[in-house]
């Protein structure tokens, strides 16, 4: 039962901190008590789970009033007892509530947050504390004895003539608070606590059989050792205590039991519909191509458990596990309807990969919403492939098909917990459920847990509490320098997390050779980028201060955005200038690809002037940005067109009908010898038959990204060895980018792959200190001009080729990312870059110092030199006065 199992020790710091912070917030409940409650469910862990948690009781506290929740019917005099409580003017039924005692709060819910949330509290238990305690403050406060909101005492029991369920309180009981370490599985807190009078009847006394003696003559009995891997005997024990709770006395068992019971007997339930091996491999006879031994694995574990999170390396098949599954479960008869959920531009390859692999019949949903509507309704089953934009279309006609098999490709739409796709998607109930990605997380584990909830939603809960304990925190709570805990995180993922690696089967793979191609900076492109420079160390150094405003974390992110885009050439960042000179030149120049300032345009011709024109070979060239790419195929385009071959584009940007096209023409046009690609190509695409060398234009920050680039051809299938070039800035930020992003690696690796229970990142610090690692100039310098606000808008950054509408719930206000400057030293309009001592040194020297007569000294300057060093001296006093204000370290 939920609740503070002992008081937390009031002199300890932990509980004065999150005392005061709890006061802090109008819940309705006393800051100790809250502070209390938290440290109670997080024992063993350390101070940041237990400021997570009690944020988690706020928010559910705060809950209880926002939702306007009431109780409906509560047992007499109040206190201890069986509540009902719902929404105020909600037509949905009240939830159970058990409350055991008011202060601390103690009591079962037999809602679903209860159930996952680890807290022992949920928004409506809130409710009844909050109702409760003024009411029992207020007995006590006229003088007489307040009827006492706590356990009977055992005089109260062993006197009372006729103890039933609701005056003793349920014997059936299940303790909330899931363990920080190991499966945690949910049955093993199943607890029988042993009434005064007890329970009569068959269906008790089998259950009491299911149960260990107690330890101790007052502790609770558990349940005998579980085996995991006998769903028999786990089915059994379902039964038998559902059973005892039909039969028993109302209130018998703690309402959060009840709903887990029963979830986990369809569980069960699932899995007694599995398809046997035999007739796995009779079915599979009749698939048009042949499963390697790990794709059959994989189809046999999503028959078998029937949801599953296939999280496959990139080029393994993840497509033909899940064609090969639906392929088995229409023919032994387990379903009849299916929905095939993909990105848009894929519905065209699935359709091909269908076709090649099953006879089954496939239908695409698309035309307009009275076609795709005739197409929900049709009588009888069969298979639909549609897209994640149609999901937010056509949800309801989708859930009145009622598919009993869904399959998700590339989930990675479903990541985001705000997302419209990821709830849309997330109200289609299945019993088959496959997932597909082959990045189940880029950057953070909330991520994973999105995706995982639909899944097996209990997996990864609570999920207040996943990020700081898989965390390693270096400063408190900002600093992450490492992940924790993953031996515990494998094992809860292991159920309903299939994962394979490259590296596992790379018998069967080609070679993959990754070549890093340094490319120098012109001297113009070096000044443009170290210019900005200062302006981001300043922001950075701001937010050691403070945290960062909005428009001053756009500017930020604009600032090393626009460092990208000029290591890739200032062509690019100077687009709208340059362009209109360049679309009316027939053939590139020497003198005019000098003039772009961008070296990777020179490297690049020499790449496809080898790799497409004198090898042969196909060449897919990916960059984040469309203009770059029109750059490029500018830049090449008399080398291909000389040698009679040419390039086609997949960028976004293109009509449906157009990039199908073009990936047709690529595949089978011996004279399409170039695949222009932005990110939307490192999706989903597969072009393992058709190329065998990747070149990066650039590199993005994620590497999930990248390996998702490089995927597309070193995949399986591919019968050549793949060459993958990577053309880096030298002396750039992008050269920089490579150690940032390793700690991401270094997490994914950790989670997925690896059997360390524990990961140290190269580089430790939050993003904010990663910024001015990638800063070379010295932060002192870089904070010297005072504070980031005084810039004006400079130049607007060219967003990537990924911008589309958005995709969260509620409205959203999108605001232009400019790049902002700072003042001149000097008082000019121009921003003073960060290697400009010149200017530095020639206000100095217009200053003199002389002494006077009566001993004082003159300084003295012209009027805007004087006006540039006082603003000089003001940051650097700013700068003093933060440092000193800073409490010494350690």
């Amino acid at each position: 039962m939920g609740g503070a199992a002992e008081a937390a020790d009031p002199e300890l710091e932990a509980f004065g901190v999150l005392a005061a912070e709890a006061a802090r917030h109008s819940t309705g409940v006393p800051g100790g008590v809250l502070a209390r409650q938290a440290l109670a469910v997080t024992v063993g862990t350390d101070f940041g789970v237990a400021s997570d948690a009690l944020e988690a009781l706020v928010s559910r506290a705060k809950a209880a009033k926002r939702d306007e929740l009431r109780i409906v019917t509560r047992p007499r005099g109040g206190g201890r007892g069986q509540y009902r409580v719902g929404r105020r003017g909600s037509e949905r039924r009240p939830y159970d509530v058990w409350l055991e005692a008011v202060s601390p709060p103690m009591g079962s819910c037999a809602c679903a947050d209860y159930g996952k949330s680890g807290l022992g509290l949920c928004k409506h238990l809130f409710a009844v504390v909050q109702a409760e305690l003024p009411r029992l403050a207020k007995g006590r406060g006229r003088g007489g004895a307040a009827k006492s909101a706590t356990a009977p005492t055992a005089a109260a029991t062993a006197t009372a003539p006729a103890a039933t369920a609701s005056t003793v309180g349920p014997w059936l009981g299940w303790e909330p608070v899931r363990p920080f370490t190991g499966v945690g599985d949910w049955l093993e807190r199943v607890v029988w606590r042993a009434p005064r009078s007890a329970p009569r009847g068959v269906a008790s006394a089998r259950a009491a059989a299911l149960f260990a003696p107690p330890t101790a003559p007052t502790a609770d009995r558990r349940l005998r050792r579980l085996r995991p891997d006998d769903p028999m005997a786990r089915r059994e024990i379902v039964s038998t205590l559902l059973a005892a709770i039909d039969k028993g006395p109302a209130g018998c068992a703690e309402p959060a039991l009840v709903p887990l019971l029963q979830a986990e007997r369809d569980r069960l339930a699932q899995s007694e519909r599995a398809v046997r091996p035999r007739d796995l491999l009779r079915h599979l006879r009749s698939l048009k191509q042949r499963l390697f031994a790990y794709q059959l694995e994989g189809v046999s574990r999503f028959l078998t458990d029937g949801r599953l999170l296939l999280a496959d390396d990139m080029g393994l098949g993840k497509t033909a596990q899940a064609i090969a599954a639906c392929h088995v479960l229409v023919a032994a008869g387990r379903v009849e309807r299916g929905l095939i959920i993909v990105p848009a531009a894929l519905k065209a390859q699935w359709a091909r990969e269908w076709q090649l692999f099953t006879d089954l019949p496939l239908t695409v949903v698309d035309g307009s919403a009275a076609d795709r509507a005739r197409i929900y309704q049709r009588r009888g089953g069969g298979i639909l492939l549609t897209n994640y934009e149609q999901v937010l279309r056509d949800l309801p006609l989708m859930q009145r098909y009622a598919p009993e098999v869904i399959v998700l490709d590339e989930a990675q739409r479903i990541k985001n917990w705000a997302a419209k796709t990821s709830a849309y998607v997330k109200q289609l109930a299945a019993p088959w459920r496959l997932v597909l990605t082959g990045t189940p997380m880029e950057n953070r584990l909330g991520e994973l847990s999105s995706i995982l909830d639909w899944v097996d939603e209990t997996a990864l809960e609570p999920r207040w509490r996943l990020t700081s304990w898989h965390a390693v925190r270096g400063d408190g709570r900002r600093e992450v320098v490492g992940a924790r805990n993953l031996d515990t995180l494998r094992a809860r993922l292991r159920p309903c997390l299939l994962r394979r690696l490259r590296s596992e089967v790379l018998g069967q793979l080609p070679s993959r050779q990754d070549t890093a191609v340094a490319v120098p900076l012109t001297a113009a492109q070096r000044a443009a980028h170290d210019d900005l420079d200062l302006p981001i160390a300043r922001l950075a150094a701001s937010a050691q201060r403070r945290p960062l405003t909005q428009p001053e974390f756009l500017r930020l992110m604009s600032l090393l955005t626009q460092q990208r885009i000029i290591c890739n050439g200032l062509a690019q960042r100077d687009f709208e200038e340059v362009w209109p000179t360049l679309a009316d030149a027939r053939r590139p120049s020497a003198a005019m690809l000098e003039r772009l300032a961008s070296p990777k345009l020179l490297e690049l011709r020499e790449r496809i002037a080898a790799l497409a024109v004198d090898q042969g070979r196909k060449v897919v060239v990916f960059s984040q940005w469309r203009r770059m790419l029109k750059l490029a195929h500018w830049a090449v385009g008399d080398v291909l067109g000389d040698a009679g071959v040419r390039a086609v584009f997949f960028t976004g940007d293109e009509s449906q009908r157009r990039r199908t096209q073009n990936l047709v023409d690529f595949h089978d046009d011996p004279s399409a010898r170039v695949l222009f690609a932005t990110d939307a190509g490192g999706v989903g695409l597969n072009l393992q038959r058709a190329a065998s060398c990747v070149i990066n234009l650039d590199l993005p920050w994620n590497p999930a990204v990248l390996e998702q680039r490089i995927g597309r051809v070193h995949r399986f299938g591919q019968a050549q060895p793949v060459d993958v070039y990577a053309l880096v800035a030298d002396g750039g930020i992008e050269a920089r980018i490579v150690g940032l992003v390793g700690d991401k690696k270094a997490l994914f690796r950790g989670v997925f792959d690896g059997t360390s229970d524990v990961v140290d990142f190269a580089q430790a610090g939050t993003f904010l200190d990663r910024v001015e690692r990638l800063v070379e100039r010295p932060v002192v310098d870089a904070v010297a001009l005072g504070d980031s606000s005084d810039g004006a808008d400079d130049t607007a950054v060219e967003l990537a080729s990924s911008d589309g509408p958005s995709d969260t719930l509620g409205p959203v206000t999108a605001e232009p990312v400019v790049a902002v400057g700072v003042p001149a030293l000097d008082g000019g309009a121009a921003a003073v870059g960060a290697s400009d001592a010149a200017t530095l040194q020639r206000l100095l020297g217009q200053i003199s110092i002389r002494p006077l007569a009566d001993g004082r000294v003159a300084v003295e300057a012209p009027p805007a030199v004087a006006a540039s060093v006082a603003t000089l001296l003001r940051g650097l006093a700013g700068l003093l006065d933060a440092q000193a204000a800073r409490p010494p370290a350690g």
